[in-house]
């Protein structure tokens, strides 16, 4: 569930970020169209927090499950999920500090300089958002094989955790757009799946087989 409601956050991040319009490249006009959408700007941040939030308390729980305890599923994907969380909510909580250092939508136009506090936080916005879209797409690249030894449906999104995990790495690169928008889109829809999957036991049970037959081995 908690894995939905992350999926769910981006969603609503993302809408309420190109609603927003603020991706400026010069930090006077983006704190301008800030201004301009102050609302819309402050939901995006509000549910990138969100979203970072509950990735961390995903995390947790998947670090206590079974499968990751017997090391039937890596240790560093909850570990890497938790640390992307932690980036992602620092994200949101600059977001929203920049939504309420920009000024009211009257004297936007007034605004020539920027102090280096807003400078210094729209930083470590840019930063820790990049940071922790990369570093979820470490954690998709470490489950990738646990997932094809695993079998079943779960063998299947394996070469899409892959493809996926390295496309994720590009977000680095302000020129590749486009894969931006597709690994995003990606990311969101493979959570999706494996919270799906999660609930249903599908996860559990494909993993185990694998148990059982290891166990069959050793007897």
């Amino acid at each position: 569930m908690l894995l939905l409601l992350t999926a769910a956050a981006s969603v609503v991040m993302v809408f309420a970020r190109v609603a927003a319009d603020a991706d400026e490249p010069d930090l006077v006009e983006t704190l301008r169209a800030i201004a301009a959408n102050k609302a819309m700007y402050s939901v995006s941040g509000a549910a990138r927090l969100i979203s970072g939030l509950t990735l961390i308390a995903g995390a947790w729980f998947l670090w206590r499950t079974w499968v990751v305890r017997e090391r039937f599923g890596t240790p560093a994907v909850p570990v890497l999920f938790a640390v992307s969380g932690a980036c992602t909510a620092v994200s949101g909580l600059c977001a929203i500090a920049l939504a309420a250092a920009a000024p009211a939508a009257s004297e936007s136009a007034a605004v020539s300089v920027v102090d280096a506090s807003t400078e210094a936080v729209a930083s470590v916005r840019w930063v820790a958002g990049k940071a922790g879209f990369a570093v979820a797409g470490l954690a998709l690249l470490a489950a990738a094989q646990r997932q094809w030894k695993a079998g079943g449906a779960i063998r299947r999104i394996a070469p899409g955790s892959v493809a996926l995990g390295i496309t994720m790495q590009f977000i680095w690169l302000d020129a590749a757009t486009i894969v931006h928008r597709i690994s995003g889109v990606g990311f969101v829809l493979w959570l999706f799946a494996i919270a799906l999957m999660l609930l249903t036991g599908r996860v559990e049970r494909h993993f185990t087989a694998g148990r059982d037959s290891s166990s069959a081995g050793e007897a």
